[in-house]
């Protein structure tokens, strides 16, 4: 199988204080410069009100071998891309690929992290994750 399909489901939640960082992030590991637009609302909530963006979608494996190296400046990003905020962003994120004996159930959002989980039940990791729509 090739490495540049796209097979896993992503879903990813990003407290509002961390979004900035989330799209220089999104940069440095995507494919394109939209990917700076990853994050624009944050419109889940937690149990305590704090909000969130919540964003799922196919991913290839390259995806997260890029997350855990050093992160560079990709030919197509804005001039205003920072290294400094998507380190920022890629230290606080908590990925979660499955129950393994460290980590036998998904992970809670938390405001000081990114959560991103990996499966295609999307409605189910987002209702482990506690989100709801703000407004719905």
């Amino acid at each position: 199988m090739a490495q540049t399909e796209y097979i896993y489901r992503l879903t990813v939640a990003v407290p509002e204080q961390l979004m900035a960082a989330a799209n220089h992030f999104a940069v440095a590991v995507g494919e394109m410069a939209g990917d700076f637009e990853t994050f624009m609302f944050a419109n889940w909530q937690d149990e305590q009100g704090n909000k969130y963006s919540l964003m799922s979608t196919m991913v290839t494996p390259l995806l997260f071998q890029f997350a855990g190296t050093q992160l560079t400046k990709r030919p197509f990003a804005p001039d205003d891309w920072s290294f400094l905020l998507a380190t920022q962003a890629q230290m606080a994120i908590n990925l979660w690929f499955g129950p393994t004996e460290q980590q036998p159930t998904q992970p809670s959002v938390s405001v000081n992290n990114i959560v991103g989980v990996v499966g295609d039940d999307v409605a189910g990791v987002v209702e482990r994750m506690g989100l709801t729509r703000v407004g719905g």
